[in-house]
């Protein structure tokens, strides 16, 4: 549990900096002109199944790949339309993507990939990060953004990574997915979506 908890909170700490894009922050605001758009978001963890088997992964420039696929996920900071919803489920996939590909299901919200970014490496004291951010649609028509955290104390890791290779013994920070208003609502949501990463930003670092 200490384990999932440190995890977290540095998934936190990297989701503050992401959430310096106003798009993100106000992804937590009901969509306007939408009344049947998911709204809000959530985090996860990796989660022991029904048959007390726990969702594993490997990662490369090609694929992210877990395992049983699809492999059991725990909700974490639910907000909105996801505030009730416990546990879902989530799917492998390859890089780039050549069409939606199935990513999360949580509830029957189905949740396809539409694009996945270059990851973004970094490495520190031994721990190399490799951040996945992602945009998606949802089944009703929701738009998502959201980013994927891995941890790897893998020696050259980003060698590896870059050259081609699998990572298969890292951790899983988690991920974050949130859905994003229609472009007429960010015009008003942009600046008081930069107040909330800023201010975010403050409370993450000061814990």
């Amino acid at each position: 549990m200490k384990m999932i908890g440190f995890k977290f909170k540095l998934l936190n700490a990297t989701l503050a900096i992401t959430a310096a894009i106003p798009l993100a922050a106000a992804g937590f605001f009901t969509s306007a002109g939408s009344a049947q758009a998911y709204t809000g978001g959530f985090g996860y963890s990796a989660f022991l199944n029904s048959s007390n088997v726990v969702t594993t992964f490997s990662v490369s420039k090609t694929s992210v790949n877990f395992s049983p696929n699809p492999g059991a996920i725990l909700l974490q900071n639910q907000t909105g339309d996801f505030a009730s919803d416990i546990t879902g489920s989530i799917k492998s996939f390859q890089t780039p993507l050549t069409s939606p590909s199935p990513f999360i299901d949580v509830a029957g919200k189905l949740l396809n990939l539409t694009s996945i970014n270059p990851a973004v490496l970094n490495t520190t004291g031994g721990l190399t990060t490799i951040n996945l951010f992602f945009t998606g649609l949802f089944n009703d028509g929701s738009q998502a953004i959201g980013n994927i955290v891995f941890d790897t104390y893998t020696p050259d890791a980003q060698t590896i990574y870059t050259g081609g290779g699998t990572i298969n013994n890292a951790s899983f920070s988690g991920l974050v997915v949130t859905t994003v208003p229609e472009p007429a609502a960010l015009v008003g949501l942009g600046a008081v979506g930069a107040v909330m990463a800023m201010s975010r930003r403050r409370k993450s670092f000061v814990q």
